[in-house]
């Protein structure tokens, strides 16, 4: 078999395999939901339209802390003194991508709004892949460290009720959390330098290859030219005073996404308002997006952010309500996204800005 008929032919069984899972996924979480669904019938769900725009709102708002993390990465590979308005206008229109199975429109499309702005490519790209990786595994840490409120009280060992009574785990496991991401940055720091040296060799020799092949140039050539634009692993290193203060920022913006969860909910029970609820949904949001994330097949997470939000809220808020739960805050956010990338892809940034920048560059 020709090398290129072996590749196309692994191409093709690559995609039915995502396909195929994505569709598994897909037809698993409507039979459970439709399930929970038909077992409560009876209830009433009233929906007031108002708490589901403010949560979309805020759906994008948490995502704030995320760009501030971006941008600062991307100065720390040498890419110093840009302005934030263009880089947080790459990072929304940047994040309808994931609706693309594989995510990696999310990384491309990103890069590319950035370099128009004086922005490196490969830098930019090495960014993406560090923040969104950064930030999903403290989603995974918000998620087991709030695991405990949401397991049903009747699931819990006697022992531990007694140790720590039920009402005090909200507060407990919000302290928790910060405790641990701010001990932990120190022993992460570490580890952390190597993955972020070994992402950037990584997209580094890539972009020589793509250069070199788009080009014709022979790959000498093509690595002379690319170290112009290739960043220096020793230009920065992360810190661990860098990645508590990320974390932390991390904390609040899976916070915010847990209150903008419960502002889904909200909009169905007028008495849902409370800190225990806050917590359950701060848990259910940062393990379907973290989680769903990490499930490349899907695109955007779906099913799989829904499955996971479903099965977090069913226990303590009813099947029904975490159906329409997971379906709304899909829709809030979706359309929020939307309009925040449509908005701010129109609203486009000085051009004398560049200009000079690019200006700057040149005369460098």
């Amino acid at each position: 078999m020709e090398p290129d008929s072996a590749s196309r032919l692994k191409s093709v069984g690559a995609g039915l395999l995502r396909w195929g899972l994505f569709l598994l996924v897909l037809w698993f979480v409507a039979t459970q939901a439709q399930t929970m669904w038909d077992a409560n019938r009876d209830i009433n769900v009233q929906i007031d339209w108002k708490y589901l725009v403010a949560a979309g709102v805020l759906s994008q708002i948490s995502w704030l802390p995320s760009t501030w993390f971006w941008q600062r990465l991307i100065e720390l590979l040498g890419d110093q003194n840009q302005d934030s308005y263009p880089l947080i206008r790459a990072y929304f229109c940047g994040s309808l991508g994931k609706y693309v199975p594989g995510k990696a429109a999310v990384i491309l499309i990103r890069s590319a709004l950035a370099k128009k702005h004086g922005v490196s490519f490969v830098r930019a790209s090495i960014a993406s892949v560090v923040e969104a990786g950064a930030v999903m595994l403290v989603g995974c840490v918000v998620t087991v460290v709030f695991a405990l409120t949401v397991v049903p009280p009747d699931a819990v060992p006697t022992w531990f009720i007694d140790a720590v009574p039920r009402e005090s785990t909200s507060w407990s496991s919000l302290l928790l959390a910060v405790v641990l991401l701010v001990l932990a940055m120190p022993i992460v720091a570490g580890p952390a330098n190597w993955i972020f040296a070994k992402i950037t060799r990584i997209i580094e020799k890539r972009s020589q290859f793509v250069s070199s092949s788009d080009s014709g140039e022979n790959v000498n050539s093509a690595e002379e030219t690319g170290n112009q634009e290739s960043p220096d692993p020793t230009t920065g290193k992360l810190t661990w005073q860098f990645l508590v203060a990320a974390s932390l920022m991390f904390a609040l913006s899976w916070a915010g996404h847990g209150l903008s969860l419960l502002l889904v909910l909200r909009s169905m029970n007028p008495e849902i308002l409370t800190i225990n609820a806050w917590t359950i949904a701060t848990a259910a949001a940062a393990a379907g997006t973290s989680i769903g994330f990490f499930a490349v097949f899907a695109p955007g997470g779906l099913a799989v952010r829904e499955g996971l939000i479903i099965t977090m809220l069913a226990p303590s808020m009813g099947g029904p309500i975490a159906v329409a739960a997971a379906g709304l805050y899909r829709l809030a956010s979706l359309i929020a996204e939307s309009i925040a990338a449509l908005i701010l892809y129109v609203v486009r940034p000085r051009s004398g800005s560049d200009a000079n920048r690019n200006h700057e560059e040149s005369a460098a």
